[in-house]
This record gives C-alpha cells, sequence and structure tokens, in this order.
C-alpha cells in the first residue's frame, strides 16, 4: 500500500487536516470535549504502526528493533511536522475566532471573581493581577504556541508509542505484510 514511512506520514496527515476541518464545519471545535486530540492520537497511532509495517515489508520483515524503533519514531515525528504546518494554517486562516473565543469565555470567568480578588488583594494589586491573567491568555490562546504543543506532544507521544510499537511488532511478527 505505502511505500515508505513518509508517505504513511503525508497520507494520515491529510486526514488529520480533513479531521480538522469536519469538526470546523460541524462547530465542534468550541466543545468541551476536544475531539481533535483523540483523533490525533489515534492517527499518530495508525501512522506509527503503518510506517514500521512499511518499513518491514520493504525488508521483507528481516528488521531490527532498533530499526523499527527509529523507522516509526522518524514517521511520528514527519507526521508532527506536518500538523504542526497544518495547525498553524488553521488557526491564522481558517479559524481565525477560535482563540477570540476562548479568551472571552476565560476572561468571563476571571471577571465573576473580581470581587473576591478585589477584597482579598486590594484594588491594585487585583488589577496587577487581571493584568498579568490577561497576558498570559494571550500568549497560551494564539496559533504560534497552539502550534509548539501540537507539535511537541506529538513528537513525544510519537516516540513513546514508537517504543511500543517496535517492542509489539519484534514480540508477535505477523505484522510484516
Amino acid at each position: 500500500m505505502f511505500r515508505n514511512p513518509f508517505q504513511v506520514a503525508i497520507a494520515f496527515a491529510l486526514i488529520a487536516l480533513i479531521t480538522k476541518l469536519v469538526l470546523f464545519y460541524f462547530n465542534l471545535q468550541h466543545d468541551d470535549t476536544s475531539y481533535i486530540t483523540y483523533a490525533y492520537m489515534l492517527i499518530l497511532l495508525c501512522t506509527i504502526f503503518f510506517g514500521i509495517r512499511s518499513n518491514k515489508s520493504m525488508y521483507e520483515g528481516n528488521t531490527t528493533f532498533a530499526e523499527d524503533f527509529r523507522t516509526g519514531a522518524r514517521t511520528a515525528s514527519f507526521f508532527a511536522i506536518l500538523v504542526g504546518g497544518i495547525t498553524y494554517v488553521y488557526y491564522t486562516k481558517i479559524d481565525v475566532e477560535f482563540f477570540p473565543v476562548k479568551r472571552a469565555v476565560s476572561i468571563a470567568e476571571y471577571t465573576k471573581n473580581i470581587p473576591d480578588l478585589i477584597s482579598e488583594k486590594g484594588l491594585v494589586d487585583a488589577k496587577l493581577f487581571f493584568k498579568n491573567k490577561l497576558l498570559t491568555l494571550n500568549t497560551i490562546y494564539s496559533p504560534v504556541s497552539q502550534t509548539s504543543y501540537t507539535l511537541f506532544g506529538l513528537v513525544f507521544l510519537g516516540l513513546f508509542h514508537s517504543f511500543i510499537f517496535a517492542m509489539l511488532m519484534k514480540k508477535y511478527p505477523g505484522f510484516k505484510k
């Protein structure tokens, strides 16, 4: 099916993009349940599995644990880079209202507690505290930080899952072809 692990990563990155666009189309990106996180986890697992499997089929199943791990890690890393790019473009060009909505929800939560905060810390300290919270929200809810979180999360999870899949494929050699 796939000739090499990079083709696997590209194919599953396209599936991730389609999944993200479907969630956007059905307006599920603001839901409390983070559907995209679960979808990315499943897609990442499939990417690593099929990446290692395509490498095994290229070498007719004669691969070592280290080769399987490297192949899975390389496939997951390439997938993470592609999905990171997709994430940045998505939040800067397609769903530009995502972060303002998230910031507004967080600010509404903080403003509920302003009277208690003023009574505890005083007006000057409460104002400084609220200003720092706004700066933090602007940093957290931005396309660059979301892209970074996605990229590093997928890379580290990809390394872990590559290790697990390499062990499983070494123990159960029926996944060759």
